[in-house]
């Protein structure tokens, strides 16, 4: 059984802080520069809000640093058994799934929809 630290919970806590932040940044840029620029474009005034959903999985392959290698990477440690390696990239996937959802729903919440 797993015995929850907090040197534990903190180490778990540095592995998710910046995907979750980098992808909600990337979600919420993409948005509002991508409707900024469909605007410019002579495509009338874009929705952020559809921008920013449609960028979102994108914003999770940049968070995790690539679009395979991470998916690679927990694969690789799901068939050698490294238990923490598979826990840590998940930590990092899901904070970065979450921080584009959170980006989507600031958004969301800003344009008042």
């Amino acid at each position: 059984m797993v015995r929850l630290s907090w040197d534990l919970i903190e180490r778990l806590w540095r592995i998710a802080i910046p995907p979750l932040f980098l992808a909600a940044g990337v979600t919420l840029g993409g948005g509002l520069i991508g409707s900024l620029g469909a605007w410019i474009a002579g495509r009338g005034p874009g929705d952020p809000v559809t921008t920013s959903y449609r960028i979102r999985i994108w914003a999770v392959a940049i968070a995790i640093g690539g679009t395979l290698t991470a998916f690679e990477n927990l694969e690789r440690g799901l068939s050698a058994r490294a238990v923490p390696a598979v826990v840590r990239d998940g930590v990092g996937i899901v904070a970065a799934y979450c921080g584009a959802q959170w980006g989507y729903w600031i958004l969301r919440w800003m344009v008042g929809l």
